[in-house]
């Protein structure tokens, strides 16, 4: 089998990516995240995908490289990574009491073929007081996170319902992913 590689440093897309694929390298693109103002919301995560792994392919032309972006998605605005505290508190004063939608976008690319997908799942989170709120604004874990928030760790408590895959919330759809590698 070809030597497959995860364009992302990402643990969360690491320990996803080991429950289908038993040998992989992790190799990280160096490439600058550009949001292209051309390209809908919902498409961003794909070209963000794409730009990850041709840029890790282009070292690594006998393997097949994955690439992946995952973007937060309130009110058609994208929620990316929070610079700051005040930015972690205005992130998650949106998500309370409403729906959102959580976004990856995933593009393969090996010699023989190219292929992106993304997958779309809503979460709701239950409305936080004020003092939650600010509780959870001293987290030092939610700043490598899109949206100030990870499903399966600080807001899992916050959130009353996930339509779609939960795994997409995680950083990869791997049931998605599963059908393009195998």
């Amino acid at each position: 089998m070809r030597k497959i590689i995860l364009a992302s440093k990402s643990p969360r897309r690491k320990e996803l990516l080991s429950q289908i694929v038993e040998d992989f390298e992790i190799k990280v693109s160096t490439s600058k995240e550009k949001r292209p103002i051309f390209v809908s919301n919902k498409k961003v995560p794909v070209y963000l995908a794409k730009q990850k792994a041709k840029e890790v392919f282009k070292s690594n032309k006998d393997a097949i490289v994955i690439g992946a972006d995952t973007v937060v998605i309130v009110n058609n605005e994208i929620l990316g990574k929070p610079k700051d505290k005040q930015d972690v508190r205005r992130m998650i004063t949106m998500l309370s009491d409403n729906t959102h939608i959580v976004v990856t976008g995933v593009y393969i690319i090996s010699k023989e073929y190219r292929k992106s997908f993304s997958s779309i799942t809503k979460v709701t989170f239950r409305k936080m007081s004020e003092q939650e709120i600010d509780e959870y604004c001293l987290l030092d874990t939610v700043y490598d996170k899109a949206g100030a928030y990870a499903i399966q760790s600080e807001a899992k408590q916050y959130i009353t319902k996930i339509e779609g895959d939960y795994n997409n919330v995680v950083g990869l759809p791997i049931d998605e992913l599963k059908k393009y590698l195998y």
